[in-house]
């Protein structure tokens, strides 16, 4: 990722109500503005319409957030829908009033999804409230997304199919977060998820990302930010794994950018493994589908002694993104990743089998009621099962004993 690729936002209260409301939230004590992408900082949300005041509520924002009406701005039409296919409907102002989902498609034309399904209430994917690097007078659309079933039914929740071509209009800023399952990267000893995509060339897309918030506030350095796009056509055809090595100030420490794809195609299911091990060393992987055939794509040593979220006693939590940028420059990242408008494109990608792997007896999601339950990998599932069939035993042994 080049400089001003992924940044920031500093927002008011009155915006956080704004951003928040979109995904029916309102705004964490510590993580007030949850819809960040890319990384130049600005002061407010850059969404192509007005953010909330007192006297109107700005794009994506609930015009009932403060408990009574507030009229959405000029130029805006207050939406009612089911933004998040949950039964729950509701609310948003937008410039246009069908920019929801229509039906999944018949075909996804890709392996590693064999059925798309409206994404539900088992889905960890949002809608983003908003994005900087990608400004449209459409706001965030998220109406070319769905999840992925086996040919059984089953719903992969951790899941995203995004399909360009289940649109007419194809230009807007596509945007999907995991604000409701972020995760501790000092909790976590391995990343892995499945990737394929077609026809996605000549498009800036990063099917996989995930950063965390605040976004590298000391220094603005995306290479200190511990910002990991994992698959992203940056620059603009190729696709890398991006850390922002450029400027990390790591020399050969950080390495990344190695452009391993296209965006034409993956050529296929691939499958990728990001690796943290005792000592904080960070490396990614890419495999064929099966798992054979790896290559190293990326690597940082020291990562987790280095980047802000997890310095200086600080523990901040990730989140997953999304998101296909198709419209308008937000900020330096457009033309930095060599970004173009293509209405005419014709991209797919699917990202599935999402799972994160703890490095202790403790999944990094416990309550197996949650919807990202389906993050943990079967490793810490099995090493928590082992923990306390132990502790168990040793109970009954005492209990004998005595």
């Amino acid at each position: 990722m080049v400089s001003g690729a992924r940044a920031s936002m500093e927002a008011s209260g009155q915006e956080c109500t704004a951003l928040g409301a979109a995904s029916g939230n309102h705004c964490p004590v510590d993580l007030d503005e949850t819809g960040l992408l890319q990384h130049q900082k600005r002061k407010g949300p850059d969404l192509g319409v007005s953010v909330s005041t007192s006297s109107c509520t700005g794009g994506n924002g609930d015009p009932y957030a403060t408990g009574s009406r507030v009229d959405c701005c000029a130029g805006l039409q207050m939406c009612l829908g089911d933004w998040h296919d949950t039964s729950t409907w509701s609310y948003l102002c937008l410039t246009s009033c069908g920019n929801e989902p229509g039906p999944p498609p018949a075909e996804t034309g890709l392996s590693i999804c064999p059925k798309a399904v409206s994404m539900g209430s088992t889905s960890i994917w949002n809608v983003a409230a908003s994005s900087n690097s990608c400004t449209s007078s459409k706001g965030i659309r998220g109406d070319t997304g769905f999840a992925c079933a086996d040919s059984s039914g089953a719903i992969d929740g951790s899941s995203i199919f995004v399909d360009m071509t289940s649109v007419s209009d194809k230009v807007g800023c596509f945007v999907w977060e995991t604000d409701d399952c972020q995760y501790p990267m000092k909790s976590v000893k391995q990343i892995d998820f499945d990737v394929e995509w077609d026809g996605c060339n000549n498009l800036w897309t990063a099917p996989l990302w995930t950063f965390s918030y605040p976004w590298s506030p000391d220094t603005g350095r995306q290479g200190l930010s511990g910002e990991i796009d994992f698959v992203e056509e940056c620059p603009v055809p190729t696709v890398n794994t991006n850390l922002g090595c450029y400027d990390a100030g790591q020399g050969a420490g950080c390495v990344d950018a190695q452009g391993w794809g296209s965006g034409t195609s993956s050529d296929g299911p691939q499958h990728m493994t990001m690796t943290l091990d005792t000592e904080g060393n960070l490396d990614v992987q890419l495999c064929t589908g099966d798992k054979t055939a790896c290559k190293g794509v990326a690597s940082y040593k020291d990562y987790r002694n280095v980047v802000y979220p997890t310095t200086d006693g600080r523990n901040n939590v990730y989140k997953f993104m999304s998101d296909i940028f198709n419209d308008q420059a937000g900020d330096g990242g457009w033309s930095g990743c060599k970004a173009v408008q293509n209405p005419t494109t014709t991209c797919k990608y699917a990202v599935t089998n999402i799972k994160i792997e703890s490095n202790s007896n403790v999944p990094v999601f416990s309550d197996p009621n949650s919807k990202c339950y389906v993050l943990n990998a079967e490793a810490s599932l099995s090493m928590s099962k082992s923990s306390t069939t132990m502790s168990q035993d040793a109970q009954s042994l005492q209990v004998s004993q005595e």
